[in-house]
């Protein structure tokens, strides 16, 4: 999961069908697209997808050169909401998520993760995690945080450290910060001269230095997050949440969306040069 913790600051479910034989699970195309879809609309990955054009082209707009022009601002806004229009995104992601269930024979672990995630544990779990986004909840986590860490709540922190692994929580919103970024220092070197370019040494360098800043506040931060998110609810509910996340097909299935998310953002991300120097 702004962008948001929400079910995919945001990812989860793998049921243990491990016996040659004994999974059952529909594999068909269109039962795979279904699968693949009702696990993204359960982690509200539209939502999520819908955050990159004004991500980026809000980015540009602080740090393009105060001499672009206005009319090629705007030809570099338009083709960046193109290139990451968010029906075209999701389906790329949907298709994705599908061609890697069946490249890894993981087709009924796909369809098995669709279904934890329409339980009604999950289905609550993942409500709260919409929360984040209310408003007072910046203030809310802040008084959370500076209360004393008693026994009970550092318990509580080694499950949702799990379960925020088993999610890829951390994993998905570094990279989504970083795979944007790129998209934006790329949309910049389509509209600036040659020599306030930045070079792909310097673009490695940054990329790599926003990677681990952000990867290194995610890891402290996220399971703070969590943990207020999920501060009503009791230690055997969130103990079973932690549990399907960490079966087999939810394992799965949460690297494969973070997966798909990242490469559809990188190839919308390529687009947008493309685009904008058709429009030229």
């Amino acid at each position: 999961m702004k962008p948001q913790i929400k079910s995919y600051l945001i990812v989860a479910c793998l049921g243990a069908l491990m016996l040659a034989g004994c999974a059952t699970g529909p594999t068909s195309e269109p039962a795979q697209t279904s699968a693949a879809n009702r696990v993204l609309e359960a982690y509200d990955v539209p939502d999520l997808l819908a955050q990159a054009a004004p991500a980026v082209s809000q980015s540009l707009d602080k740090n393009l050169p105060d001499d672009v022009p206005t009319a090629e601002r705007q030809r570099l806004r338009d083709a960046v909401y193109a290139a990451y229009a968010p029906d075209a995104l999701a389906a790329d992601v949907t298709q994705r998520l599908r061609e890697q269930a069946k490249t890894d024979g993981r087709e009924r672990a796909l369809a098995s993760a669709a279904d934890e995630l329409a339980s009604p544990l999950a289905q609550r779990m993942i409500s709260l995690e919409s929360a984040t986004g209310d408003d007072g909840f910046a203030q809310g986590f802040s008084a959370f945080v500076e209360q004393p860490a008693t026994d009970a709540r550092k318990r509580r922190l080694r499950i949702i450290d799990s379960l925020s692994d088993d999610m890829q929580i951390v994993q998905l919103q570094t990279a989504f910060n970083v795979t944007l970024l790129e998209a934006m220092i790329r949309g910049r070197n389509a509209v600036v001269d040659s020599d306030r370019q930045v070079d792909e040494p310097q673009i490695e360098r940054m990329l790599s230095n926003t990677r681990d800043g952000i990867r290194g506040k995610l890891d402290e931060r996220v399971p703070l997050m969590l943990l207020y998110v999920y501060r009503d609810v009791d230690d055997a509910t969130l103990q079973d949440y932690a549990d399907l996340q960490s079966q087999p097909d939810m394992v799965w299935t949460n690297q494969a969306v973070e997966k798909a998310i990242i490469d559809a953002l990188a190839a919308a991300g390529d687009q947008v040069p493309t685009i904008y120097n058709q429009g030229a």
